[in-house]
């Protein structure tokens, strides 16, 4: 835990006030009276949960306080016309809020004098405080040749420049990903929508719908959060999103939260999506310009983790790739960048495309007695659940071994000691 006052433990933006909806309404079936107080960020404000629990909760007329922590950013800038009109007030008044406002919010006794003073007070109550934080506006940048988010801001610096029609989009996180340069230099073709996962992949599929060609850098796992969107909005309609699935894989110090090892069996299970996995930095660019020049007919995720990627060579996009080659009946199949960490003299298969399989992948496999699966994902689905499925009718059957991370919530740490630590280590 970050603090020993944190009583709901997930911190997801835009949450905050729905989980002290719950604990209003908790607090009133058992008779409680207590001090209950939601804090919320300018940038969580513009995710669509915090109107949601706004309006509920401000309908309900509990005893509650948010406090709005406005200082004009949350990694990026905070967007949206309810921060760039200021109405803030009139906004939670609306929905039933009374609201105050502490101005110079990095005055610690004026806030607390605000907040005792709240505290008394009856009703739904929204305390605004505008707080200046050290100046972290800086664009993160990655030293040349080093990392996955290195390759690709430098594969779509020339994208962009050939391809005008091109529009990418991210839920608040252009800055982590690396883009942030290209946004002030590609200014038309960047669209920042706050934090709204679920608002960004509709937008991007009333886009395609249109004509347009999206591109949405997303993190994996706040992919999660608009699950919905992508099955309904694009999948089904099987609409040319470009999908950019950046913090594939363990995320190492970002911990539990932010580790992207869920959404490859969620992605693996939809009908007609194209899942590409790269092994390095110039395999990701490769795919990145193999989208921009023969633009998909339908939905396509290219993910892509947070990690190292030093020394590779160029090269063009191929959907499987052999490692290295041996004499034995024993086949290595991986996935992504942990691929270029295992050590294998023997036989081993890299597949960049996951979904759908290519067509001699079948045959492929036909030829080996014992088949190891690797991906750096969990669950049931995913790489290894599709090749169980592939495998299940051959005779004879290949004995097939499946390494993946475990159904757990895995914790901080170094990548590469996490992927140890968790089953990976013979292979490494």
């Amino acid at each position: 835990e970050e603090s020993l006052y944190d009583f709901f433990g997930a911190g997801h933006a835009s949450t905050s006030v729905s989980a002290l909806t719950g604990v209003c309404v908790a607090d009133r079936a058992a008779g409680r009276e207590r001090h209950r107080v939601a804090v919320i960020g300018d940038g969580s404000m513009t995710g669509g949960q915090s109107f949601e629990a706004l309006n509920h909760l401000g309908n309900l007329g509990h005893n509650a306080l948010v406090i709005l922590n406005d200082n004009d950013r949350s990694i990026d800038l905070t967007m949206g016309a309810l921060h760039a009109k200021g109405t803030y007030e009139e906004y939670v008044q609306s929905l039933g809020w009374s609201y105050a406002i502490v101005k110079e919010g990095n005055d610690v006794v004026s806030l607390v004098r605000a907040i005792e003073d709240q505290l008394r007070r009856d009703g739904p109550k929204v305390l605004h405080i505008r707080t200046k934080r050290p100046d972290l506006s800086a664009p993160k940048s990655y030293k040349p040749g080093t990392t996955f988010q290195w390759w690709a801001a430098e594969a779509m610096r020339d994208i962009l420049m050939r391809h005008r029609d091109i529009r990418v989009l991210s839920p608040a996180m252009f800055a982590g990903s690396g883009f942030a340069p290209l946004r002030d230099d590609f200014e038309r073709q960047f669209l920042d929508t706050g934090i709204n996962e679920a608002h960004t992949v509709t937008t991007a599929a009333g886009m395609a719908a249109a004509g347009g060609r999206p591109w949405v850098h997303i993190y994996s796992t706040f992919l999660q959060r608009a699950y919905d969107q992508v099955v309904h909005d694009v999948v089904l309609q099987g609409l040319p999103v470009v999908f950019l699935v950046d913090r594939a894989g363990l995320v190492g110090t970002d911990g539990p939260t932010h580790h992207g090892v869920f959404d490859q069996g969620l992605l693996m299970d939809l009908p007609g999506v194209v899942v590409w996995n790269p092994r390095n930095g110039e395999a990701l660019r490769g795919m990145l310009e193999e989208v921009a020049e023969n633009p998909p007919s339908g939905p396509i995720f290219i993910r892509y983790p947070k990690a190292k990627t030093e020394g590779a060579r160029p090269m063009n996009f191929t959907p499987y790739e052999w490692l290295s080659k041996g004499d034995s009946k024993v086949l290595w199949v991986s996935t992504g960048a942990i691929s270029d960490l295992m050590k294998n003299e023997g036989n081993h298969l890299h597949l960049a495309q996951i979904r759908p399989f290519f067509d001699d992948f079948a045959p492929i496999l036909a030829e080996f007695d014992e088949i190891h699966v690797f991906e750096e994902s969990t669950g049931l689905g995913g790489l290894g659940g599709g090749i169980t499925a592939l495998v299940e009718g051959m005779v004879p059957r290949p004995k097939l071994v499946l390494h993946k991370l475990p159904s757990t919530f895995i914790e901080h740490g170094p990548r590469l000691s996490l992927l140890k630590e968790h089953g990976f280590d013979p292979f490494l």
